[in-house]
């Protein structure tokens, strides 16, 4: 690592062309006025962090999980979102402090489980990958979590009995091809926590499936908030403008609904 200074930048991302003989944008080595129109976002953006076009089953399950995590009604970042729009601001500042409400209790948990898999599977090859020994270590997560007092994270959600949106990612990942070692992994552990608690599911939800989804996908565990901020984002702009045709302003707690402490 080192100390860079403002005057020197180097990236392979894109590389903008503005010549007599040419105006041109190459991102990851492909004509951008050529991936126009042929290419989707999700295609896109898988091109964008991994430097390579998907093929068209990951790009399909991709778009999947960008649409399965676009909404989830009026939940803390939409409910920030409205807030802005009655206080008048504008929908960039309204999207961005939706977007910062995510942190490792909401939104961040994806994250978490995504990197607790890459660690404990890192020194396994995918071809040795086989059931029980994928089975042993997704109870070593559990009981140690269990023996911490902790949570393991990507598992369990209040507004539901179980998150329909998982199982719907995980049949598409299987009919795609792209289920691998980190969504069986993410399904064992599953089994594991209800073993734990005398056969009472603890059903994975959202955050969990992306973390496996995204690890099959080959996106590093690093980028896993990516792929809810992303579609979230416009879940947070239609909240804001829905608040804004209902011409609501300054929302705000009644007093009477708060308990003053002396």
């Amino acid at each position: 690592m080192a100390t860079r200074d403002m005057t020197g930048w180097q990236t392979g991302i894109c590389r903008v062309i503005s010549s007599d003989d040419e105006e041109e944008v190459v991102v990851r080595g492909h004509r951008l006025s050529e991936l126009i129109g042929t290419i989707g976002f999700a295609e896109m953006m898988f091109l964008m962090l991994q430097g390579e076009l998907p093929s068209k089953p990951q790009a399909r399950v991709l778009d999947a999980l960008l649409v399965a995590s676009m909404e989830h009604g009026i939940a803390p970042p939409s409910m920030i979102s409205r807030c802005f729009a009655s206080y008048g601001t504008s929908i960039q500042a309204a999207i961005g402090a939706g977007i910062n409400a995510f942190g490792d209790r909401m939104g961040g948990l994806g994250e978490q489980l995504a990197r607790l898999m890459a660690a404990r599977l890192a020194d396994l090859e995918p071809s040795a990958a086989a059931d029980d020994e994928l089975r042993r270590r997704a109870r070593e997560v559990v009981e140690e979590a269990r023996a911490a007092g902790e949570r393991v994270p990507g598992y369990g959600i209040p507004l539901h009995r179980a998150d329909p949106r998982a199982p719907k990612m995980l049949e598409i990942a299987r009919h795609e091809g792209t289920h691998g070692r980190y969504c069986r992994f993410a399904e064992l552990i599953g089994e594991a926590l209800a073993a734990a608690r005398g056969g009472k599911a603890v059903p994975m939800n959202l955050d969990g499936v992306s973390a496996a989804i995204i690890l099959d996908l080959g996106f590093p565990w690093q980028s896993t908030r990516m792929f809810l901020l992303t579609p979230r984002s416009v879940s947070m702009g239609a909240h804001y403008l829905e608040e804004q045709a209902q011409e609501s302003t300054w929302r705000h707690i009644p007093a009477d609904q708060i308990d003053y402490l002396e």
